[in-house]
């Protein structure tokens, strides 16, 4: 027959506008499930927790040539690559890195000063550079020394 709702989808409609009426009314019941449906969603943790979180590491040079003391001039500039990102700033400054939580690989490059070439204590020479694995949210000091 044309234009005859079958029984199921009356079934099912009216079921529908049930629940809306309830949920909508009834507040005892609305509570119930929405304190469900929180509890559901509430389980739902993450893998690993903070690892969404942001963290600094700080790189400071030392000059170790002479007894170590930070570089006594600002005119050169030491380099970092800390998971994969080169990080450049003057000899007596501190790097600070802004990362997630985790081990990263850490490369540190030789500095060239007016008074030669001076490799870090993760290094033999500039054409030997060392990958080390260092967690974040540490401070370091990396010491350099004349090659």
């Amino acid at each position: 027959m044309k234009g005859q709702v079958n029984f199921g989808v009356w079934v099912l409609i009216t079921a529908i506008v049930a629940i809306v009426i309830l949920l909508i009314f009834d507040s005892t019941i609305r509570g119930y499930i929405v304190t469900n449906l929180s509890s559901l969603v509430s389980g739902i943790k993450s893998k690993s927790p903070g690892q969404l979180l942001s963290v600094i590491t700080n790189f400071t040079a030392y000059n170790c040539s002479s007894g170590c003391s930070t570089f006594p001039s600002s005119i050169y500039y030491w380099t970092i690559n800390f998971n994969g990102q080169n990080y450049t700033y003057y000899l007596n400054n501190t790097i600070s890195v802004s990362s997630s939580p985790g081990n990263y690989s850490l490369e540190i490059y030789p500095v060239l000063t007016s008074s030669g070439e001076l490799c870090s204590n993760a290094t033999s020479s500039a054409q030997n550079t060392k990958i080390l694995k260092i967690p974040a949210d540490k401070n370091y000091n990396i010491y350099y020394f004349s090659c």
